[in-house]
């Protein structure tokens, strides 16, 4: 795997067939295992949580960002409700070439 040249990394590759047969690559099943620890350790909550750099957003920026979602759905909303309008308005001018009168 060119990463692992590349980069100097650990990496592995696990492909599992239809059937259930499984290949690896490496080959050797003890590598793997290993990058597959290294990387569920990584997974941890906690030590996913100590090494995080995402900031815990204030209360004043929640707010924001909740501000904001509204808006951009009440945008949506009103886009939808117009492009039901426009759908509605093509069918009425399609059918208007098709009505007949009945007397």
């Amino acid at each position: 795997m060119q990463l692992a040249t590349l980069y100097d990394i650990k990496v592995c590759t696990v492909i599992t067939g239809p059937n259930g047969e499984l290949q690896t690559w490496p080959d050797n099943l003890d590598a793997c295992k290993e990058v597959l620890h290294l990387y569920s350790q990584n997974l941890k909550p906690e030590k996913k949580h100590k090494e995080s750099s995402t900031p815990i957003p204030k209360p004043e920026e929640e707010q924001r960002e909740k501000d904001i979602l509204m808006l951009v759905e009440s945008k949506l909303a009103a886009v939808n409700k117009r492009i039901r309008f426009l759908e509605n308005k093509n069918v009425d001018v399609a059918d208007k070439g098709k009505r007949k009168r009945i007397e």
